[in-house]
């Protein structure tokens, strides 16, 4: 179950706290839960990306160290395994064709790497139900003044 992230922001507040919930209930219902979660976004004067930044520790994996998968709103998602006292560079997930990546493709992307260490061949081309409306509100906190 997602846990509310650090921040000054209330997670409900985020733009897009949605796509979060719906990526943890599908990763949830597969039975890979990410130990560690992270939701926000970079600051005015980085752009304002969204992120999200999902954790498995080396308990949870196959192999010799965890595994991260991130996205950024702008790029869409990437992994990086994770190994004892570093982290191997972050690299796209080619699978994952759109940025808003429908979440059950999410989950089979990540069960595979999870559990076998393996990329899942092939690209899951589908996007989001939810991904006009969450695009929509993330334009307009863009947009929001700061003070």
């Amino acid at each position: 179950m997602l846990l509310d992230p650090p921040g000054l922001l209330r997670p409900e507040l985020l733009p897009h706290w949605p796509y979060a919930r719906a990526v943890d209930q599908a990763l949830n219902q597969r039975g890979i839960p990410p130990g560690t979660v992270r939701a926000g976004h970079t600051g005015r004067e980085h752009g304002q990306t969204m992120y999200l930044a999902l954790t498995w520790d080396v308990s949870r994996c196959a192999g010799p160290g965890g595994i991260r998968l991130t996205w950024q709103d702008d790029t869409g998602w990437a992994y990086t395994f994770l190994g004892p006292g570093h982290a191997r560079p972050r690299k796209p997930l080619a699978a994952l064709h759109r940025t808003f990546a429908d979440p059950n493709d999410i989950a089979d992307v990540a069960d595979h790497l999870v559990l076998s260490r393996r990329l899942l061949s092939g690209e899951r081309v589908r996007e989001w139900s939810e991904a006009s409306t969450v695009r929509a509100a993330i334009d307009a906190f863009r947009r929001w003044p700061t003070g």
